[in-house]
């Protein structure tokens, strides 16, 4: 139902939704549209949960868009069956985690758009969060929350963004950030040569092009520690020192890129050996900072 099928000699494009049937979403005033863009690949279970997290939002005027990069788990056959939940969904072969982003971002009608990958998941007021401090701020373009983290072991992990510190190291988590569309227009999007940092390496950019960041202490989103940046995370980490080398000195750059190093290995030390809660003393003292200077 509602379903095209593209094809040709390399590819093939899967696309519902209820856009193909009912006119798209638009704002209201004092009632901001926001985009979700979802972007998944072979992540069916984790995509369910993060559908149904967008459809029980306590915020009614949402547009949910799907890229999918040609998933072959059944994920196509969830889609379909959420044909009258989500209003835009793609499935095709693609070059990676920032294609698809910028895929979503070109689909989008929100004005602000959001990234929750397949098998993260928003709290049920996260958007009536973000929608109150924009509307309240209507001059910021980027407005971020708290991100809850999920260790393997179901303990969890309560970080807040600190856009302060953007300059010096990856204090924003996509997840919990939500983007004014038209900061997409003015400042660009995400740079496909990143594999990993591509969020870091936008949120950089934003800050030194002079985009306007709201901090808000709300959970906004929990996220599985078991995704590709965790996984690669020395990777993450070199793409966060290429992105750092565009507007610092190289001696700048080499040292916080060695301060992160070690503060990961570090913290999964801690964990490893049973001493996480020496980390999560850490969390907590630096969560209490933000929260007296925001």
């Amino acid at each position: 139902m509602g379903m095209k099928q593209e094809t040709s000699s390399d590819r093939v494009r899967l696309e519902g939704g209820r856009y193909q049937r009912d006119p798209r979403k638009t704002t209201a005033s004092g009632h901001p549209l926001v985009t979700i863009v979802t972007i998944a690949l072979n992540k069916k279970a984790g995509l369910g949960r993060t559908a149904e997290s967008v459809k029980k939002q306590m915020y009614d005027n949402i547009e949910h868009i799907v890229i999918d990069g040609g998933s072959t788990d059944g994920s196509v056959d969830l889609l379909r069956s959420l044909d009258d939940s989500i209003d835009h969904w793609i499935s095709e072969p693609d070059s990676g985690i920032a294609a698809a982003f910028n895929k979503g971002i070109g689909l989008a009608n929100g004005d602000l758009v959001a990234f929750l990958n397949a098998g993260d998941w928003y709290e049920p007021d996260a958007v009536a969060a973000i929608c109150q401090a924009y509307v309240q701020h209507p001059g910021s373009d980027v407005i971020c929350g708290a991100i809850r983290l999920r260790n393997p072991d179901s303990s969890a992990l309560v970080c807040l963004s600190d856009p302060s510190r953007v300059e010096e190291e990856s204090s924003v988590y996509h997840p919990a950030v939500f983007v004014k569309r038209s900061a997409f227009t003015n400042i660009g999007m995400f740079d496909e040569h990143y594999l990993y940092a591509m969020d870091y390496e936008l949120m950089l950019r934003f800050k030194r092009r002079g985009a306007k960041f709201l901090s808000i202490t709300a959970v906004i989103a929990n996220m599985n520690l078991d995704g590709v940046s965790y996984k690669h995370w020395y990777s993450g980490l070199s793409e966060v020192r290429q992105a750092r080398a565009v507007y610092f000195p190289s001696y700048d750059v080499l040292i916080r890129h060695w301060i992160a190093v070690i503060k990961n290995l570090a913290a999964r030390t801690l964990k490893m050996t049973g001493l996480s809660g020496v980390y999560r003393f850490y969390w907590y003292n630096r969560n209490e900072s933000i929260r007296k200077h925001s």
